[in-house]
C-alpha cells in the first residue's frame, strides 16, 4: 500500500462582498466561487497530463520564462482548475481532488500508463464506482461515476 503523505491545497476563494446591498465584486461567468490552486514543479506536463487523461480544456495560458507557465486554467467540466510553476518564491503545493467523471476503468488505466501511483484500484463503494490515483506531480484524484437512477 502507498503511503500517504499530506497533502496541501491552494484555493482561490472569489468572495461576493455586499455593503448597503452594492455589489463590490462579482463572479466572473467563467469562475466557481471555489477552485483550487496548485504550484507544480513542471506546471507545463502537468497541463498536457491534465488534458491526455482527464480530458481538460485550456481556459488560459500565461506563459512564463523558460516555456513555464506563469498562470494556468483547465477545466475539467464545470470545474476550474488554476496552476503556475514553481519558483525560488513560490515552492510546490499539490492537492487532493474529487471527481466526477464517465468511464473510470479508462480514465484511470491511462492516468496509471502515464506515470500515476495507484491509490485505489477501481471498484464498487456504496456512493459509486470509484478510484484513486496519484499523477506524477504529486495530486491524489479520487474519481467516481455518478450512481445512476
Amino acid at each position: 500500500m502507498l503511503s500517504q503523505k499530506p497533502s496541501s491545497c491552494n484555493f482561490v476563494f472569489i468572495l461576493l462582498i455586499r455593503i448597503n446591498t452594492v455589489s463590490l465584486m462579482k463572479i466572473p461567468q467563467q469562475y466557481l466561487p471555489v477552485m483550487p490552486y496548485l504550484i507544480l514543479n513542471k506546471a507545463s506536463d502537468f497541463l498536457e497530463f491534465s488534458k491526455t487523461v482527464l480530458g481538460a480544456k485550456e481556459q488560459l495560458i500565461v506563459p512564463g520564462k523558460n516555456n513555464s507557465v506563469m498562470h494556468g486554467e483547465i477545466r475539467i467540466q464545470d470545474a476550474v482548475v488554476m496552476f503556475a510553476q514553481a519558483n525560488d518564491t513560490w515552492h510546490q503545493k499539490t492537492c487532493g481532488m474529487f471527481l466526477f467523471i464517465e468511464k473510470i476503468d479508462d480514465v484511470f488505466n491511462l492516468a496509471i500508463q502515464k506515470g500515476s501511483k495507484i491509490l485505489k484500484n477501481p471498484g464498487q463503494e456504496e456512493y459509486g464506482y470509484t478510484a484513486g490515483f496519484e499523477d506524477p506531480f504529486g495530486n491524489q484524484w479520487w474519481i467516481a461515476e455518478p450512481l445512476r437512477e
